[in-house]
């Protein structure tokens, strides 16, 4: 991943956006540093699409249907697994 200063992606967005998403060769995340610190990280829309398909739905299990919640209710953890019940 390319690390560029927030002064040089101004002065040269047009290069920096083409290289995020690979329309000069292939597509590479560009990392923007302000005070040298990593501050944004510019990607190309696909990436960034497939990226927020990727995100976590979280659910309260109040919210699930009454058959889920007792099939779940059921279940038993895989007996190699007991140690996760250990505090």
């Amino acid at each position: 991943m390319a690390e560029i200063s927030s002064a040089e992606v101004s002065k040269n967005f047009s290069r920096y956006r083409e290289m995020a998403d690979g329309s000069r060769g292939a597509a590479e995340p560009v990392l923007v540093l302000h005070y040298n610190k990593p501050s944004v990280v510019i990607v190309a829309a696909d990436e960034y699409a497939r990226l927020k398909q990727r995100d976590r739905v979280v659910g309260a299990t109040e919210d699930l249907p009454e058959w889920l919640a007792l099939q779940i209710a059921k279940t038993e953890m895989d007996p190699r697994f007991k140690y996760l019940d250990e505090a």
